[in-house]
């Protein structure tokens, strides 16, 4: 065994990092013999385990060697096979583990995929229904149109649907955060239901802007699903706020007429 080998194996189980730049120093075709090949793949093998918890490609097929060679020769120890097998268990729960994580984060990607094109289905649907009562353009229509149009033409198509989420989620976000954009949705509720945000703005001036907000998208008729997805918050907090926003309104005078756009 060499003093670099010797040195690596003193080190391997305390400081395997360090027992790990110490072979890598030291190249592997300047070894004689099969047998300190094997010993400097198993103490490689090792020491980048003990590092990183893992093997990667070059680890894993030189511990299979020298795992071969200890076979034939059977000069190694039971403590061998013990690491060979807390290697292989390691790995086999590493890697259910990242397929477990894989697949959830692909199931929840997904589900988000379907409520945002769900929030972009409800959306053309009705701003589309605003759009012919309003004397105004609403924006994000027609765009709206073409990416439900193109989704269902072209679903499955992995390079185009992403392009088409992210022209949605463009849109939506422009309803929740931009103020021209609500502005202009704003005036195409007051077109066609008789002044309604004007008149509310006017009866309770200190409301803040997200109970404006949630009274404009529920007046326009979206869905829970699309204005839990505009206001940032889950369902739940969409009903309960709501229910709070119909009591307050109940204090109105002209009360009958808030509530019968809800």
């Amino acid at each position: 065994m060499t003093p670099e080998l010797r040195q690596a194996s003193r080190l391997v189980d305390n400081y395997p990092d360090s027992a790990l730049t110490i072979l890598e120093s030291l190249p592997r075709e300047s070894l004689r013999g099969e047998g300190a090949k094997a010993e400097y793949d198993f103490l490689r093998a090792r020491a980048f385990y003990g590092t990183y918890y893992f093997l990667d490609d070059a680890s894993s097929m030189a511990l299979a060697q020298a795992y071969r060679y200890q076979e034939k020769r059977r000069h190694r120890s039971g403590m061998f096979a013990l690491f060979i097998t807390a290697v292989l268990a390691t790995l086999v729960l590493y890697f259910r583990a990242k397929k477990n994580q894989t697949e959830k984060l692909l199931l929840l990607e997904r589900e988000e995929n379907e409520k945002m094109l769900s929030t972009a289905e409800d959306l053309r649907s009705r701003l589309s229904a605003l759009q012919s009562k309003s004397k105004s353009p609403i924006a994000g229509l027609d765009t709206l149109d073409r990416l439900c149009e193109q989704y269902y033409i072209y679903e499955g198509t992995e390079n185009l649907q992403p392009k088409i989420l992210r022209e949605v989620s463009s849109i939506v976000e422009g309803l929740r955060s931009d103020d021209k954009v609500r502005r202009e949705l704003e005036r195409s509720v007051n077109d066609s239901c008789e002044n309604v945000m004007k008149r509310l703005r006017a009866t309770f001036p200190k409301w803040k802007e997200e109970d404006y907000n949630l009274y404009l998208f529920t007046v326009a008729g979206f869905s829970s699903t699309t204005i839990s997805t505009l206001l940032s918050q889950d369902k739940p907090y969409v009903y309960n706020r709501l229910y709070r926003l119909k009591e307050r309104l109940r204090t109105a005078p002209d009360v009958d007429f808030f509530l019968s756009w809800l």
